[in-house]
């Protein structure tokens, strides 16, 4: 018997076609080999485009046909299982005739050797160019379909992390099982305390894992973070929509999470384990205030001074600098007799959420309504003729974003924590308790507090001043800079 190759491919969009599954395929191959005295000695089946520039089982098949000059023959199925596309049709001409390789059609009994005729040669031709057009036109209208269905506000395309296709509905829907990971990495990022590095080790060590059970990459956490499909937008053709599915975030936890990636909220990372790094800047010279040890030992807190030397620049040991926190922690621990009024006044506040949500939600609707009212005229205008094809463009893009924009207010409207109240009472009841926490805890700890409280400290001397963050800047009357940053006339 004379050995033989079998090559059977689908692509991923035919795979459910009648009669030109893998399997069919096989059981044609295996059939036409028996009744030809051909062995198969290797085959492939495989899913792949006839149109990739990376056809890997197929130049893997390519390669193995012209290192076994034994193997003479390789048997596909039809001409479009082969190739549907010339550079592909040539390198099986190069097997043909340099090769003197023999190509078979189970499915049509048809062959081609060094020794075929011209007519033969010229039908494959015909063959592969009607494979090519028919390519072509299902390319062209998958990707009308997809760009009406973008249009529709249905993502049209296969769905993120976070959601899954739903096959019936021909929509994406939020998958239960990965959502929350997607939740955690703009969390992650929005806080200003982790790096692309930092939150793809905290999602694989919580449970996530890529599709070979490894670790997310650096590339795929910042592709999550940038992409609006979260927040219930989605690009489509570099053009932003508004879609139809179901937000896993906010855009205001979106935004922040751009604002840390785009470097205009830099993340506040630990270095060399020195767990006070980047937590302060100098109040003389506004530069950071770094960590070096000495000795092997010994840990000291100091200015960079990258803007020179200046007076007061002293270099505390990390016991002392630790301990400077107290003041700033302390002076937002509220007294418990406080913390009732306050709790009294959010109670009261409480009551009021619910008519001031609808009161916001009634005012978004009626500019959103006005905004689509526009976009609608806009589209009269132009089938009329009254207004030019860049100034429609322009002014479709702006109604848009504005819909876009809205819709987004709309959906964080909606999003009021139902829990309001409750919450409101636990941070005022850790406020009482900041304080003794933070004496209590280890120097790691004793940052992470630091950190939630207050978004920088300067120092001065020896003294540190916050800037709080909320609701802690309303807990002090020292929150302002204006109160802590040295006078002209000052001796620092």
């Amino acid at each position: 018997m004379n050995s033989a190759l079998l090559y059977v491919r689908v692509s991923s969009k035919e795979q459910e076609k009648e009669g030109y599954s893998l399997d069919a395929q096989e059981k044609l191959g295996n059939d036409y080999a028996l009744r030809n005295n051909l062995k198969i000695v290797k085959r492939w089946k495989v899913s792949e485009s006839a149109w990739g520039e990376d056809r890997e089982s197929f130049s893997e098949m390519l390669e193995y046909a012209k290192k076994h000059d034994d193997t003479k023959h390789i048997i596909f199925d039809v001409t479009d299982r082969m190739t549907r596309n010339d550079m592909d049709k040539i390198k099986i001409y190069t097997l043909i005739k340099y090769h003197d390789k023999k190509i078979h059609f189970s499915r049509s009994n048809k062959t081609i050797d060094k020794s075929s005729g011209s007519e033969d040669e010229f039908m494959l031709d015909i063959e592969v160019a009607v494979a090519k057009k028919m390519s072509n036109d299902i390319s062209r209208k998958t990707s009308m379909g997809m760009l009406e269905k973008a249009e529709q506000g249905l993502y049209p395309s296969w769905a993120p992390l976070g959601y899954k296709n739903n096959l019936v509905s021909h929509l994406i829907e939020i998958n239960e099982a990965t959502a929350p990971y997607v939740k955690r990495a703009f969390t992650l990022m929005a806080s200003g305390s982790n790096s692309l590095r930092m939150i793809a080790e905290t999602l694989y060590n919580e449970g996530l894992r890529g599709k070979k059970g490894n670790r997310v990459g650096l590339s795929a956490v910042d592709n999550i973070l940038k992409n609006p499909v979260y927040y219930g937008a989605f690009r489509w053709r570099d053009k932003l929509y508004q879609g139809s599915h179901t937000p896993l975030i906010t855009k205001e936890l979106f935004d922040k999470a751009q604002d840390v990636l785009s470097g205009n909220a830099r993340p506040s990372i630990r270095q060399n384990g020195f767990v006070f790094h980047n937590l302060v800047t100098c109040g003389a010279c506004g530069c950071k205030v770094i960590a070096e040890r000495h000795k092997h030992k010994y840990v000291y807190y100091h200015c960079t001074f990258s803007k020179g030397r200046h007076e007061k620049g002293h270099y505390i040991r990390e016991s002392k600098f630790s301990d400077m926190f107290k003041g700033p922690i302390k002076d937002v621990t509220l007294k418990a007799d406080i913390v009732e009024w306050l709790k009294e006044g959010l109670r009261d506040s409480n009551k009021n959420a619910s008519q001031l949500q609808e009161n916001r939600l009634n005012s978004l609707k009626n500019n959103y309504d006005k905004a689509n009212n526009r976009l609608s005229k806009l589209f009269d205008m132009k089938i009329d003729g009254e207004i030019n094809e860049d100034i429609f463009t322009a002014k479709e893009n702006e109604y848009k974003g504005q819909l876009i924009e809205l819709k987004a207010q709309m959906d964080n409207a909606k999003a009021v924590n139902p829990n309001f109240y409750e919450d409101g009472c636990k941070t005022l009841e850790l406020s009482n308790r900041l304080y003794s926490l933070y004496v209590k805890a280890n120097n790691e700890d004793r940052a992470k507090i630091a950190s939630v409280v207050a978004s920088n400290y300067a120092l001065i001397d020896v003294t540190l001043y916050p800037t709080y963050r909320k609701p802690f800047s309303f807990f002090t009357k020292r929150a302002s800079r204006s109160n802590w940053l040295p006078r002209e006339d000052s001796n620092l």
